[in-house]
């Protein structure tokens, strides 16, 4: 599976939870708030430490934003 088809099924998979608490009256700031902190809950704190890290990579933020139907070498 190539880099863009899994970040698109990761950005689907967190549009519709984002969408799936606003639905249920949540306001959206606070439901991003409560994705985060779930997500930052369920993974190793070494896991966290590590993407927490890597979200302020450039190319790696590149390489995740590019076009869906870029290749990303």
């Amino acid at each position: 599976m190539s880099e863009n088809k899994e970040m698109n099924i990761i950005d689907n998979a967190l549009n519709l939870a984002l969408s799936d608490l606003e639905n249920h009256g949540m306001q959206s700031d606070d439901a991003q708030i409560a994705l985060l902190v779930r997500l930052s809950s369920l993974v190793p704190e070494h896991v966290f430490n590590v993407a927490n890290m890597l979200r302020n990579d450039a190319e790696l933020l590149t390489a995740f934003n590019s076009p869906k139907d870029a290749v990303v070498a």
